[in-house]
């Protein structure tokens, strides 16, 4: 007997079961690994910004490492009298340990943008004892010269010098201007002016610099009304930009994170109003504790020596 020949459609494409005619995803697949991806993308990304908030505080703390590196070498190149973090603005050749006033209202000379002053030499300046101006700004600083904007240049400094480094309550200067600068202060008894003078205290307790704040940074130095004791009055505030953490050097080198517990520490600010607003005295706040101690030591209070 003789069979028709086999006939085979090429036109059409086999099909498989639960697939459409082109073998492609039905809808529902297709929404089932859209939903898959999502609930991924949603797992990585916090992941992902916490990884690059953990190498942007790394950084932020090599940056201060090196400051305070800096800081050391220049005591001991000056037999151990220490670089200032502000000795009066009024004179603009005083020792201090950077120039340049980083107040987001106040740049007369371009300050706020001026890398090259901060490398500068000049009294008292760390700058030459650096290789890059990159170490005065904290990666996680996006401020610019329009502080409550987003656009413009960025500032060039983060970091700021505690107060009661040399400055103390205060310093005076004896003669005129014309004299040489070293030759006519005179210092607050509060001050820390050479490395002995930690002796009073432990030098792993005082810290040197503090990432600050970037809506109340203004010149080098870090200042709180420390004679209003531990519930005292910022009258700058701390940066927590890594995720609600301050970043410190101490003056026997050690660099650390600190975690801040209290919101009113370093307040969210985005305006001059609200600048102008927020309250300087924060009542029972641990953080303004925990930095007033570290600031000045044991030395008495309330009373003024």
């Amino acid at each position: 007997m003789n069979l028709p020949p086999a006939t085979v459609n090429f036109l059409r494409p086999a099909t498989r079961s639960g697939r459409g005619a082109g073998g492609g995803f039905t809808l529902v697949e297709l929404l089932v690994v859209i939903a898959v991806i999502a609930i991924l993308a949603g797992l990585l990304v916090p992941a992902l910004v916490g990884a690059r908030d953990r190498a942007q505080s790394v950084v932020c703390l090599s940056n201060l490492r090196q400051l305070q590196t800096a800081w050391l070498m220049y005591a001991s190149d000056q037999s151990e009298r220490l670089s200032p973090s502000e000795t009066d603005a009024v004179f603009p050749n005083g020792a201090r340990w950077v120039n340049g006033c980083m107040f987001p209202s106040y740049d007369p000379n371009g300050d706020r943008t001026n890398r090259a002053l901060l490398l500068a030499p000049g009294p008292g300046h760390l700058g030459p004892y650096l290789k890059s101006a990159d170490v005065f700004h904290c990666p996680s600083d996006q401020s610019t010269t329009n502080i409550f904007g987003r656009r413009g240049p960025r500032r060039v400094r983060s970091y700021a010098m505690n107060q009661y480094i040399v400055a103390g309550d205060g310093v005076g200067h004896s003669g005129n201007s014309n004299i040489p600068e070293t030759e006519s202060w005179s210092y607050s008894p509060t001050a820390f002016v050479r490395s002995s003078d930690f002796n009073r205290t432990s030098p792993s307790q005082i810290f040197i610099f503090v990432d600050a704040h970037e809506a109340t940074i203004s010149l080098g130095v870090f200042r709180v009304v420390w004679h209003g004791g531990p519930q005292g009055i910022w009258e700058e505030f701390p940066a927590a930009r890594h995720r609600r953490t301050g970043v410190f050097t101490f003056a026997d080198g050690h660099a650390e994170l600190h975690k801040w517990r209290d919101p009113r520490t370093s307040p969210r600010i985005t305006s001059f109003a609200e600048l102008a607003a927020v309250p300087r005295i924060t009542p029972n706040n641990a953080d303004f504790r925990w930095m007033w101690e570290r600031m000045n030591g044991p030395y008495p209070f309330p009373s003024y020596p």
